[in-house]
């Protein structure tokens, strides 16, 4: 584990020894002061160069050597290391000027495609930046590269050989040093490093800020435009593509996410990625980083001075980023969560590929999945942190970073240090960045309040990936089916019943009492002529049971039923019969109504070969982020208000979630017995389709702009409605996977689909669990039965 005596740094005897050598000088005067022209002539003189290049970076020296000597409190060591890294960083300018001088074509080279990865420090950048590096389409810069972009030797192999060697002996030094740095971030000279050490030869990157105090370098590089400091980066990709090509990169640090604006002038068609984390985690984490990093140069280590400085950086960075998010077009930037990343990272890469036009094949693939056996979590070591170590507390990371967590949906890890015995995920790699405590949800939407899901739903929506499943073509009819919508008068369940009626359906309208003109409206925009309503109030039991008596009376045999009906109320709402209004209309009604249809003949399981019925419920992915079901007190009434609203929003979702896999299950028939209850769900493939007796499927089709908060105050509906309509798409546009569910052949064929917006997925691990589902049937099934003597 991690060292936390951040005052007291490990330091092995030989250079305890200089250090105190180092002192005893300065009491006679020897400061070993830094001078940038000192600096400069040394370059000169290993190089036999002259020419730096005319970039600004003149000033930048300027600056960060006076900061140093004014503030940093450098060791002896310390001042030795940076005099080295400065000259070093001058030698390979003078040799990129000096490359790119005698082949100016080096300039023109396209450098194709450019994936940038960005975010706060420690929330998963580092993995997702080697993940995409393994792919064989997509190269990053070498740590070896990153030191020594420009080698020299009298052939290309003996050039590359001095590249590796100077990396190899910088890791070996950075461990001699501070072995607890390699538990924190691994360095290897062969493995994709943080372009910002390319930045570092031109002075101005956050480098200097996170290994010394510099608070003058960092307001100065705060206020200067980064748009040269970019060209020169360019300028060093060039270098590199012309040793090594390439036709895609990329390139990863926090560095980028205060400095955007100036990024996406210079790149302006670069794929930007940005990874988000609880910052109470991040913040504490990099501290920690930043402190052992301040050990290695300094003996005087302030982790509250770090605490301080680093609020501050942090906040700012993801300020900028969101301002200059603003200014760009949206399908730039991919947002990647680290909690998704870490519960399926491939998945996470080939998104991102994607997005940027880089195919992902099975080759990619098993590359990605090597990487990832190579590097498991935590093999030099588990990193310690707290946040109170940097005088850092939640109340306040949560007020500052509020806008930004209700932003992207960043959720709240269950502590703001990592357990030391937490097992985490055998999929994680990379260098330190933790795994959320286990059981917290992994996903930032649903129970963090309605602002995170609009949040989270609208950033689903501005960065799209292909879709898994294609649209269903307009010539697929459903002609004699008999379909039943649940809140078809409105939002969602209007669009769809507006389409399947045009495909030729026959529907039955399943709405609340009050909307008797709603057969005529979908007649006459779908051009069909058997449009028929029933009246249903999902929120009392008694008009279920009515509902379902007329249709058992009618002889209705239903082929296609989509149970669409939803609302979200600002606080608990009592049902006639004591239940949760939202748990009655999105789980109980549904369940009341199903019992009743498979016992009345409204819906008939299929006979082996025939053409199975079809249940479609509309759920959310909130269900994701919900708490897990307390089977105890299901269906009890308790109080809460509009800031509680979201969470029981997301707990009605995964209850219903839950009930639809459990029905897919019990409506499909085993390959050994006949008795209905199957031993799984079918595989989605159609191969054993003679198994399927009813079709059971749900979606979420992502972020629509409905009615579904007409239960709230007048005032709050109204400005809900425009920031629904403003972000979201509309019933029409998001009817797609609706429309797929209840009409593609394939989802006739198969079961326990489910899909969000016209992706394939798999319900949570508590959904899918098949304990919590018999769990769920049974006491729940007295409800049903209860239900029954309130007719």
């Amino acid at each position: 584990m991690t060292s936390t005596d951040y005052a007291h740094p490990f330091r092995p005897a030989p250079v305890r020894l200089l250090n105190r050598l180092g002192r005893a000088g300065a009491y006679v005067g020897r400061t070993g002061r830094l001078d940038a022209e000192a600096l400069r002539e040394a370059a000169r003189r290993r190089t036999g160069l002259s020419d730096f290049g005319d970039d600004g970076h003149a000033e930048a020296l300027e600056v960060l050597v006076t900061s140093i000597n004014a503030e940093a409190r450098l060791s002896a060591a310390g001042r030795l290391i940076q005099k080295s890294r400065l000259t070093d960083a001058l030698v390979q300018r003078l040799r990129i000027q000096d490359l790119v001088t005698r082949h100016p074509e080096i300039e023109d080279i396209d450098l194709g495609t450019i994936i940038l990865i960005t975010g706060l420090q420690r929330t998963g950048t580092t993995l997702l930046q080697r993940l995409l590096c393994s792919h064989p389409q997509i190269r990053g810069i070498t740590g070896a590269e990153a030191l020594v972009p420009v080698a020299t030797g009298e052939t290309a192999e003996r050039s590359e050989r001095s590249r590796r060697w100077r990396a190899m002996l910088a890791q070996r030094t950075v461990s001699y040093l501070a072995p607890d740095f390699q538990a924190i971030h691994p360095v290897g000279h062969d493995q994709a490093e943080e372009d910002v050490l390319l930045l570092d030869l031109n002075f101005m990157s956050q480098t200097a800020e996170a290994t010394m105090t510099v608070p003058s370098y960092s307001r100065w590089l705060e206020d200067q435009d980064h748009t040269q400091n970019y060209e020169f980066l360019r300028r060093v990709l060039q270098v590199l593509a012309w040793q090594r090509p390439t036709s895609a990169w990329v390139l990863k640090t926090p560095h980028h996410l205060e400095f955007l604006d100036a990024f996406c002038r210079v790149f302006g068609s670069a794929t930007v990625v940005q990874a988000h984390r609880d910052p109470r985690v991040t913040l504490a984490s990099f501290c920690s980083m930043v402190a052992h990093g301040h050990g290695i140069f300094s003996d005087a280590v302030d982790a509250a001075e770090i605490g301080r400085h680093w609020h501050y950086k942090t906040h700012r960075m993801v300020e900028r980023a969101m301002q200059a998010r603003a200014a760009s077009p949206a399908n730039q930037f991919v947002d990647v969560s680290y909690y998704d990343l870490i519960t399926d990272p491939i998945s996470e890469a080939r998104r991102v590929c994607e997005a940027a036009g880089v195919g992902f094949d099975g080759t990619a693939e098993r590359q990605a999945e090597q990487y990832l056996a190579a590097n498991p979590q935590n093999r030099f070591g588990k990193h310690d942190y707290q946040l109170e170590d940097f005088g850092l507390t939640e109340q306040g990371i949560d007020a500052a970073f509020a806008a930004y967590r209700e932003t992207y949906a960043i959720p709240f890890e269950n502590d703001q240090r990592q357990s030391p015995s937490a097992d985490p995920p055998p999929s994680l790699s990379a260098g330190g960045e933790q795994p959320p405590e286990v059981g917290e949800p992994v996903r930032g939407v649903g129970d963090r309040g309605f602002v995170s899901a609009v949040a989270t739903a609208f950033r689903d929506l501005r960065n799209p990936t292909a879709p898994d499943i294609e649209a269903v073509a307009d010539d697929v009819r459903i002609d004699g089916k008999t379909c039943l919508v649940t809140g078809a008068n409105s939002g969602l369940g209007r669009a769809a019943a507006v389409e399947l009626a045009r495909r030729g359906g026959h529907m039955i309208l399943a709405c609340r009492p009050g909307h008797h003109g709603i057969c005529e409206e979908i007649t006459r925009e779908s051009g069909s002529e058997t449009v028929e309503l029933v009246e249903v109030d999902l929120a009392d039991l008694r008009s279920v049971h009515r509902c379902c008596d007329e249709l058992r009376d009618r002889g209705v045999r239903v082929d296609i039923a989509l149970m669409n009906a939803g609302l979200m109320t600002p606080a608990a709402r009592r049902t006639a019969q004591g239940y949760d209004e939202m748990f009655a209309v999105h789980f109980l009604a549904n369940r009341v109504m199903i019992d009743r249809w498979l016992s009345d003949g409204v819906v008939v399981p299929t006979v082996p070969g025939g053409d199975p019925p079809r249940i479609v419920f509309v759920s959310s992915e909130a269900h994701r982020s919900s708490a897990a079901i307390d089977f105890d007190r299901l269906g009890e009434f308790a109080p809460y208000g509009m800031k509680d609203s979201m969470r029981h929003y997301g707990l009605s979702k995964l209850v219903l979630c839950t009930y639809a896999t459990e029905l897919s299950r019990r409506l499909h028939r085993s390959s050994e017995g006949d008795d209905g209850v199957g031993d799984g769900v079918d595989d989605a493939d159609g191969d054993d389709s003679d198994g399927v007796e009813v079709a059971v499927h749900a979606l979420c089709p992502g972020g629509v702009a409905t009615n579904i908060t007409r239960g709230a105050p007048a005032a709050l509906r109204s400005f809900v409605d425009l920031v629904l309509r403003r972000l979201f798409r509309s019933p029409e546009e998001a009817v797609e996977p609706v429309t797929w569910l209840c009409c593609a052949p394939e989802a006739g064929s198969s079961t326990g689909l489910y899909l969000h917006l016209m992706h394939r997925k798999q319900v949570s691990e508590s959904a899918a669990d098949a304990t919590n589902g018999a769990k769920l049937w049974e006491t729940s099934q007295a409800m049903v039965e209860q239900s029954r003597g309130s007719q």
